[in-house]
């Protein structure tokens, strides 16, 4: 097969592998060490912080045995079932008629197991089984992973990816209830995007997943490994751009890797040779163009007060952002400005660090202080 060149160093909009991947080491060391202790983790981080990244990128590194589901799209229990099912069964043996062996073994249920294949040969596996015999079959599909790693004497990872959803879905208790005897032979990583859900089912101690993980903080890639990363993508092509253009798409991009390989994508796309300012400001105006309609929506989609209180918060820099002179400013009160901030908290559209309040989508950000 032959490869594809690209004419670009950068690259986003997707899980981001080998060269494109920026640094990570210190997080990916942890978390390898981790799963291969059997440690259950917990790992959440904004959309576009490159989480997902770091987790395949982390996983193609150890040598076990590893599920993983995506329960973003699972709309209930059934298809959280099949979904999970065909996770298990990719995963675990490389063909068909070794899988249904290991099934006929290990499972107490004799559901339909059906197996159709797609244009490329991919296979795909479901259940069929009557409502009855759901409980069942949740129990016994959720406990194949231990009993594999049993059979094989072979510690499973599993990963939970938009774990959030959970909540939504509604067995949030019987999934605990059914892996927290695996502890010796499968280890679990929860990801997900929502901090206000994540923080409920795991630090909430009214919840069945209260205190079961290990938090491994996912912060910004720092400076100095950006610098080196995009000068080098640029030095390939024989191209060059000053450290002060990649702080200058830092200071927008606060580091997530999604807009800061999309920054420097656009910008070089249009440099010939040297990167200038001009450069910079065309591409993040470009991106913001493309952007607006999913920023506006993001912004219809707030009440008035939090509005208001997303305006103030942007005037202020996330400091002193209860003084009654600059609520009054807004139009707000101290008790609608605390209901404002607890909503666009829980709609994980700001979040709170040492610092101050601010908007956890740095483009956003740029974005409305831009406009307002």
């Amino acid at each position: 097969m032959n490869k594809i060149i690209s004419n670009n160093p950068f690259y986003f909009g997707g899980v981001v592998r080998g060269k494109h991947f920026c640094n990570r080491k210190s997080e990916m060391a942890t978390i390898q060490a981790d799963l291969n202790n059997g440690i259950n983790l917990l790992i959440y981080a904004p959309r576009r912080f490159g989480k997902t990244s770091l987790i395949e990128n982390t996983l193609q590194q150890i040598n076990k045995h590893h599920i993983f589901l995506d329960m973003m799209s699972i709309t209930d229990e059934k298809e959280f079932i099949n979904d999970y099912f065909n996770a298990i069964s990719k995963s675990l043996y490389t063909t068909t008629d070794k899988l249904i062996n290991f099934f006929k073994k290990v499972l107490n249920i004799r559901p339909n197991i059906s197996v159709d294949f797609d244009q490329t040969g991919q296979a795909k596996y479901s259940l069929q089984f009557g409502i009855s015999e759901q409980p069942d079959v949740f129990k016994e599909i959720v406990d194949i992973p231990n009993r594999y790693a049993i059979h094989q004497k072979k510690r499973v990872i599993v990963i939970f990816d938009e774990f959030q959803e959970i909540r939504r879905l509604g067995f949030e208790d019987k999934l605990r209830s059914a892996i927290q005897a695996h502890s010796d032979h499968v280890a679990y990583l929860f990801s997900g995007s929502k901090k206000s859900i994540m923080t409920q089912i795991f630090f909430d101690k009214t919840n069945a997943f209260y205190r079961s993980v290990k938090h491994v903080p996912v912060l910004p890639i720092d400076a100095e490994s950006w610098i080196d990363y995009i000068r080098t993508g640029f030095r390939n092509f024989n191209k060059q751009i000053d450290p002060n253009h990649i702080h200058a798409i830092l200071k927008i991009s606060k580091g997530f890797p999604y807009y800061t390989q999309q920054i420097a994508y656009e910008i070089f796309q249009i440099t010939a040779e040297t990167c200038n300012d001009d450069h910079v400001q065309q591409a993040v105006s470009s991106i913001l163009d493309r952007e607006a309609d999913l920023f506006l929506f993001e912004w219809e989609n707030l009440s008035t007060n939090q509005k208001k209180a997303l305006k103030l918060l942007i005037n202020a820099g996330g400091k002193n952002i209860y003084r009654k002179e600059t609520m009054e400013q807004f139009g707000l009160t101290n008790s609608t400005m605390k209901k404002a901030m607890g909503g666009l908290i829980v709609k994980d559209v700001i979040d709170l660090n040492p610092d101050g309040y601010y908007l956890q989508d740095p483009l956003f950000a740029y974005y409305l202080k831009n406009r307002f």
